[in-house]
Order: structure tokens, then C-alpha cells, then sequence
């Protein structure tokens, strides 16, 4: 479907218009898609057989879905589309590929859910590019209110003032923000916005989260966490989606949790409830391998060092990291001699995740600082092999 080019922002006082101009025409992205399955006899579908992913969670009216995108089935619960008018160029879209969502060019997708209330979406986000991209949250009432949640924004900056923009953080556009009511002009407000302590990497997985808890908006990249009161008229009904602006992202183990909009259940004849029992969750955002790994290290099945090869790659996602790093502190203690290599570490970040562990099983520092230079942190080691050395039972029982 082609539309003339004509979406106007307003931006304080001062208006702004979209367009290419030269009469270009666009892909008005965003249509409705259906997704059904075969009802059972009562005339209701279980959750589980109406969306393709996975039912990790239902307490009450709140539901918990997850998609690892292991199977392209689960693409038919991603409807193609983003909020605003933009051109789609050949090639661009979105769709699942190696295990994962990709979104590519000027695209979006959006889960087929509509959720009221608090909605939390994490995920493991994997760039591609290094700016404009991201995630954000439409309502089917509301067509001209939505939120956008982006790493490196560049693209929106750029109506307000050319050549601004870089940070992180989350926007509200809407007609209710534009200073002319009429002749189709939407307006924004910067929210929260923060340069990351690391900007985006190519290939690299950040551990991603956004949504609305209350009365604020939230976004989370790695250990930075956002949040904003939602200005202006609150979104009632919500859709959750991922979108790049000549960009693109791929995501996986993605985690929505909210509570489904009674109407959207009662249109659907969708029950509150499963027909299979409720698998494990996973980890929101963590790479399922490494969670079998943890498993396996719970179970003595899998070697501690497995766990700190994980700990001491720099290029895997923080998430991961993390998540190794609480099974290590857990124990058992015997794994402190193959901690000690993190200690070691030309990454100060890493060197201080050894620190942590070594604390929460011994309850000491040794006097070790990770950003000390080499004699020093040596030195502190030492102390802490000799500890061991001297009192060997530091190597049994459970971490902290």
C-alpha cells in the first residue's frame, strides 16, 4: 500500500515536516495480522495452543511468553510494521533467520499481543549496525501515540535539530505534543536519555529490556537502567515490537510479560490457561547454552571452568556473564582455584566479577583491586593462594 509522504512533527514551537519530497511514495507498515488455532471443543483455545511461542509463566491474568525462534512457526505471532511513515526500501522487512528475529532496513515487528496495565520485554539483542535501532510500544487505539526505545538515536534528533543526537533512551511522540492540533502534525518528548558505557558493537549481544511499570516507562542495556514518567495521554492497550532505521538488529530469547487485555481475549476466545503443563523458564535473555551449562555445573555434571570461560569472554553478552557468575558464587567452594584466573584478566570489568565471587565464597578481598596495577593485584593474589594453601578447608561447602 503506497501513501504520499506527508507525516508533520511539531518540536517544541518550531514545525517539522517528514518528507523526501519529489512525490516518493512509502510502505505504510503496521497492517493488522491474525494469528488463530484450532479451538478446542468448549470453544476457547489454551494459550499455549494459540500463540507459537512458549507459556514460561501464568500467575492470575499476568502471562509470561518466550520465543527462542527455534522454530519459523513462531514468526506468525510477529506482525511486520512500525508506528510511524517511513520508506521501505527493497530488502528491508523482517523475519526469522539462523534461530533468531531479524529486522532489517527501515522495518519493524510487533508481538500480535495487546497487553494493559505493566509489560516488561526482555530479550537478547544482537546489532548489526551502530545506531537506530531498537524496540518500541504502539497501541492499536492510539495510532499517532507510541514510545520508542533506542540505542544510538539519531534518526528523530535529527527533525529537531540536524546533526544532534548519539545517546540512549526512550521518546513519546503523539499529536497531544504538537503545538498545531490540525493538519496532521505529531509532536515528541525526550524522555530519559544516556550515553551507554559502552556504544554498541556490531556482532556483539547486549542483554535488552523495555516496557512501563506503573506510572513509568523503563529501559534497561546491560547494567544501564532507565526511567521516565509517561507524559501526555498514558498508552491504555500496548503492542510490543523491535525496529531499525537504516539499521538492523536481530534478537532472540525474547520474554513478554504483561497482563493480556481482557477484550483482546474475549475477541480471540482465548482461556487463561495452558493445555500442556508450563515449561522451566530460561533466564530471560540468556543464550540457552549457557543455561544448560549451568544446569549441568548445579547437577556436578560440568566443570567449573567452563562457567569462567564464560565469566572471561568480553564478547559474550552481560547477561550471560552475569548469569555464570551467580552460578559460580553459589558453589561449590572447590571451584575457587579456576575463579582465581579471572583475577588475572586484562579486563578490569572481568577482574572485578573475580573479586565479587571470591568475596561470596570466602567473605574476603585479600586486598585485591581490580583496577590496581599487575604488582599489586598480584601481591593480593598471593595472599589468597596461600590462604587456601594454609586452610584448605576454604575449598568446602557452598558459596555465598
Amino acid at each position: 500500500m503506497g501513501h504520499a509522504w506527508g507525516t508533520r512533527l511539531r518540536r517544541g514551537g518550531r514545525r517539522i515536516r517528514l518528507g523526501l519530497g519529489g512525490g516518493l511514495a512509502l510502505t505504510l507498515l503496521g497492517l493488522p495480522g491474525t494469528v488463530g488455532a484450532d479451538a478446542p471443543a468448549a470453544g476457547e483455545t489454551a494459550l499455549d495452543r494459540f500463540f507459537r511461542g512458549t507459556i514460561v509463566g501464568l500467575e492470575g491474568s499476568k502471562v509470561r511468553i518466550r520465543y527462542d525462534f527455534s522454530n519459523p512457526e513462531q514468526m506468525k505471532d510477529w506482525v511486520e510494521g512500525v508506528p510511524w511513515n517511513i520508506v521501505k526500501n527493497p530488502g528491508d522487512g523482517a523475519g526469522i533467520s539462523e534461530g533468531r528475529l531479524n529486522v532489517r532496513g527501515n522495518a519493524g515487528a510487533h508481538h500480535v499481543g495487546e497487553w494493559e496495565g505493566d509489560l516488561l520485554v526482555t530479550c537478547k539483542l544482537i546489532p548489526d549496525g551502530t545506531k537506530d535501532m531498537g524496540s518500541y510500544v504502539s497501541s492499536p487505539d492510539q495510532a499517532n501515540d507510541y514510545i520508542s526505545y533506542t540505542i544510538a538515536e539519531y534518526y528523530f534528533h535529527g527533525w529537531d535539530h540536524e546533526g544532534s543526537g548519539g545517546d540512549t533512551g526512550m521518546m513519546k511522540f503523539g499529536k497531544q505534543f504538537s503545538a498545531v492540533q490540525n493538519g496532521g502534525f505529531t509532536g515528541f518528548r525526550y524522555l530519559a536519555f544516556r550515553r551507554p558505557p559502552a556504544d554498541p558493537t556490531p556482532g556483539k549481544a547486549v542483554l535488552w529490556s523495555f516496557g512501563r511499570k506503573g506510572e513509568k516507562l523503563t529501559l534497561g542495556y546491560d547494567d544501564m537502567k532507565l526511567e521516565s514518567v509517561e507524559p501526555g495521554i498514558r498508552l491504555k492497550v500496548m503492542r510490543a515490537g523491535f525496529y531499525s532505521i537504516q539499521s538492523s538488529i536481530s534478537v532472540d530469547d525474547v520474554v513478554i510479560e504483561g497482563t493480556l487485555a481482557p477484550r483482546y481475549l474475549a475477541a480471540r476466545k482465548i482461556a487463561l490457561r495452558t493445555e500442556r503443563p508450563i515449561v522451566a523458564e530460561v533466564a530471560a535473555g540468556i543464550d540457552p547454552a549457557v543455561q544448560t551449562l549451568i544446569t549441568a555445573y548445579g547437577l556436578a555434571k560440568e566443570s567449573a571452568s567452563k562457567l569462567v570461560q564464560v565469566v572471561g569472554d568480553p564478547s559474550r553478552a552481560e547477561g550471560d556473564r552475569a548469569a555464570a557468575a551467580a552460578a559460580l558464587k553459589a558453589g561449590p567452594r572447590k571451584a575457587l582455584p579456576a575463579i582465581i584466573d579471572l583475577l588475572y584478566s586484562p579486563d578490569p570489568k572481568i577482574r572485578a566479577s573475580g573479586l565479587e565471587i571470591v568475596k561470596a565464597m570466602t567473605g574476603k578481598t585479600y586486598g585485591y583491586d581490580p583496577r590496581a596495577g599487575e604488582k599489586a593485584r598480584g601481591g593480593a593474589v598471593a595472599k589468597l593462594n596461600e590462604d587456601i594453601k594454609i586452610h584448605p578447608e576454604l575449598l568446602q561447602g557452598n558459596g555465598g
